[in-house]
């Protein structure tokens, strides 16, 4: 485990891969200078920013925070559409200026205590990764139902603090930098870096390697959903890939075999069909869009079981 120099304040880099989105990475850099300032007694924090256009769009907007930052901004280009060697360049370009890297998306605002939370964990249990949860924040003009069926809740289910973790997320983690230099292999897949499920490889193969991954419960980064990802088709497509990729991924890293993750997809298949009349007969709303988004999302295990990948786009 990573500690800093004696009398040094720990280092810690931000590493944030973009595309296309200017004004939420602005949101997002402004946040993190917050969370600096705040936290300036406890770490010094820099900041990566791996653009993945290859005309560079978000070069300007990056480099406006260049002095913000104790550690400084990087800003580098990949332009190669593959969020894998965008996430390597983050990793290898952070583990020279940090001693522990924290990652989260461009469409996304961590609380102010963000990194205060993941830093409280990773040094109360000596772990070598971090993941905090994702929560959704919905537009004014969202459709009702997607709050009224609590669409989201069953997306996101509840971790205790500490919680050994299989599989982390790229949206709210934290790396430390001793690990990835003892690990020099072990990098984010290209092969998945356009269909997606590259960070569930990441850290499948890491936790085989010896990773120990715990949960953060008090690390909260929110996701900002834009209004048309909550149309149902939308939703539907996303939650099928969901399932597709973590099936695809489970037989890819060994983790399960495909008739294991076959039977898997269809427990909740059968659980998403009977969802309904469960909660009918306790006389309750019987949330038929969430149950056939679950259905979707176990639909897309099996299919993924059987060998058929779903593009992310």
């Amino acid at each position: 485990m990573t500690t800093g120099q004696p009398g040094e304040a720990l280092r810690v880099m931000a590493c944030v891969c973009t595309y296309r989105r200017n004004e939420p990475l602005r949101r997002l850099l402004e946040r993190l200078a917050e969370i600096g300032d705040a936290s300036a007694e406890r770490f010094r924090l820099g900041v990566v920013v791996v653009d993945d256009n290859p005309g560079g769009a978000a070069e300007p907007v990056a480099m406006s925070f260049a002095d913000r930052f104790p550690l400084g901004l990087q800003y580098r280009r990949s332009g190669k559409q593959n969020i894998s060697l965008g996430r390597n360049i983050a990793i290898e370009t952070g583990s020279e200026y940090g001693d522990v890297l924290v990652m989260t998306d461009d469409d996304c605002i961590p609380d102010l205590v963000w990194i205060d939370r993941l830093l409280d964990t990773w040094q109360r249990t000596g772990a070598d990764s971090v993941s905090g949860p994702l929560v959704t924040e919905l537009p004014d003009d969202a459709p009702a139902w997607i709050r009224e069926q609590q669409v989201f809740d069953f997306d996101h289910p509840q971790i205790p603090e500490g919680s050994r973790l299989e599989i982390g997320q790229t949206n709210n983690s934290l790396l430390d930098v001793a690990w990835l230099t003892a690990h020099p292999q072990h990098r984010f897949d290209p092969e998945y870096g356009r269909i997606g499920g590259e960070d569930m490889m990441f850290f499948h193969g890491a936790v085989r390697l010896g990773m120990r991954s715990v949960h953060s419960a008090q690390a909260i980064v929110r996701q900002h959903e834009p209004l048309e990802d909550l149309t149902y088709r939308a939703m539907l497509r996303a939650r099928y890939w969901w399932g597709n990729s973590e099936a695809v991924t489970n037989v890819a890293s060994g983790s399960a075999a495909r008739p294991r993750v076959f039977a898997r997809g269809a427990k909740r298949l059968l659980a998403a069909v009977a969802m309904p009349l469960k909660r009918l007969l306790a006389r309750k709303s019987p949330r038929l869009r969430v149950a056939t988004m679950s259905a979707a999302r176990a639909a897309g295990l099996m299919t993924g079981a059987l060998g058929l990948r779903a593009n992310h786009h």
